[in-house]
């Protein structure tokens, strides 16, 4: 079976935004694209990534939904809903934010969150990882 990444907003977002710093996102989709995970990513994600995109990288609204129409064939979206936000409230996590994403990723099986801020998750249960981690981890599995 194949793992479940669940994808944090801020790789999303360099994903979808093409930032050049932070090309170990896009490998991690790319191996994705050939069969090697299933992606999960948040419905708030798109909500976030879709103000910041605009806001920030100066996308139209009409280059905001072709980028999401594309992405989302290739990843599974979890909901956030009353479940998701009643297990972040009572949770330990210093972001609400974060726990919702945490929530979200665990109702649908995520083996790992992959956020460019590992520090926010201190309080999950699965692996977490930086996008240039998990990289590494996959390469030293490999040898």
């Amino acid at each position: 079976m194949k793992k479940k990444l669940f994808l944090d907003t801020n790789i999303l977002i360099d994903y979808l935004g093409s930032r050049k710093d932070f090309a170990a996102a896009s490998t991690i989709i790319s191996l994705a694209q050939k069969g090697y995970f299933t992606l999960l990513v948040s419905s708030l994600s798109f909500a976030t990534a879709s103000y910041i995109l605009n806001a920030h990288h100066k996308k139209t609204n009409a280059e905001i939904v072709s980028l999401f129409a594309s992405f989302v064939k290739q990843c599974n979206v979890t909901p956030i809903d009353s479940v998701v936000i009643d297990k972040a409230i009572a949770s330990d996590f210093n972001d609400f934010e974060d726990a919702m994403q945490y929530y979200s990723a665990l109702r649908e099986g995520a083996d790992a969150i992959i956020t460019r801020n590992t520090d926010d998750f201190n309080a999950a249960k699965i692996d977490i990882y930086n996008p240039q981690a998990f990289l590494d981890m996959l390469t030293a599995g490999n040898n």
